[in-house]
């Protein structure tokens, strides 16, 4: 008996294999797909990362620069310190004079130090003198920009009279920005300068030459620092001159001193003996001019008497 196979599951098992080649198929056509786009994108990025420009440091030394740099350097300059990210605040410099008599020196004093110690300043100098009408005292005070106008409200607490009061101020907002912008930019060359000090310098006449710019532009942030570090104080503290003075009953001092005539007669005399003494000396100093024209004058004697005979 033979056995002889349905046609329909013929049919069926047909369609299967076909439905799984297609599927098959699309697989790979799709995963062909993703790794072209991934292909694609990765081509694009380098492509974009060659053409990108790079921080490129090539120095060559020289040691004929004179402006004291490296004679050839490129490197990408660094971004500004951007106005948004530096302190805005302004940076004003206040000074203040004043001068005013009080009823007692002494307690004016102890009270004006008493109320710089508190708010945080101290006596940068202090000159007192005395007169026949007035004792006076001038002081330098530095205390903090914040209490300045406070320590000035305690002058007619303490004063009978104020002759002046003066306060001025300067912006050193920009100067201040400036400084700071500066400095940042020269340490960023001199961090540049190391790295490549220490990357790329291979002669020793090179690395010699490669410390010198360093050291000259080190040289230059110390000083930007220093004005940066005087900029600070003065901003930060105050300058109050002040002129406290009391008031004296005058009193006479009396009859100056008045030379007697034997003092002025002992004077002269001392005076014409040094007179007698300058002039023998300065006879005997120009002994060879007197000598010269005696004998000159000798022979214009003898020569004429000749003549004459």
């Amino acid at each position: 008996m033979h056995s002889c196979e349905n046609p329909h599951l013929k049919l069926k098992s047909i369609l299967m294999r076909l439905i799984r080649c297609f599927t098959l198929l699309a697989l790979l056509t799709l995963l062909c797909t993703c790794d072209s786009a991934t292909s694609s994108e990765m081509a694009r990025d380098a492509g974009m990362a060659m053409e990108s420009p790079t921080i490129m440091e090539e120095m060559q030394f020289d040691g004929d620069d004179s402006d004291g740099m490296v004679s050839n350097l490129t490197v990408e300059s660094s971004p500004d310190v951007s106005p948004e990210k530096a302190s805005t605040a302004p940076k004003i410099i206040y000074t203040a004079s004043a001068r005013a008599r009080v009823e007692q020196l002494d307690t004016a004093l102890a009270i004006v130090s008493r109320t710089v110690a508190e708010a945080g300043g101290y006596l940068a100098s202090q000159h007192r003198r005395n007169s026949s009408y007035e004792h006076t005292v001038t002081m330098e005070i530095r205390l903090p920009a914040d209490h300045l106008s406070s320590t000035l409200e305690l002058l007619p607490l303490i004063a009978q009279d104020i002759d002046y009061q003066n306060l001025d101020s300067r912006d050193v907002t920009a100067q201040w920005l400036d400084l700071e912008s500066r400095l940042q930019t020269k340490r960023d060359v001199r961090d540049r300068y190391i790295d490549v000090l220490r990357n790329r310098a291979q002669k020793v006449e090179d690395i010699l030459n490669a410390e010198d710019k360093i050291r000259v532009i080190t040289e230059e942030i110390e000083s930007k620092e220093g004005q940066l570090r005087y900029l600070r104080d003065q901003v930060s503290l105050s300058t109050l001159t002040l002129e406290l003075y009391e008031t004296q009953e005058y009193r006479d001092t009396g009859d100056s001193y008045r030379r007697s005539f034997g003092n002025k007669l002992l004077s002269s005399l001392a005076f014409g003996w040094e007179m007698i003494q300058e002039l023998v000396l300065g006879l005997v100093a120009i002994w060879p001019l007197l000598l010269i024209g005696g004998v000159a004058f000798w022979g214009f004697r003898r020569w004429r008497r000749k003549g004459r005979g």
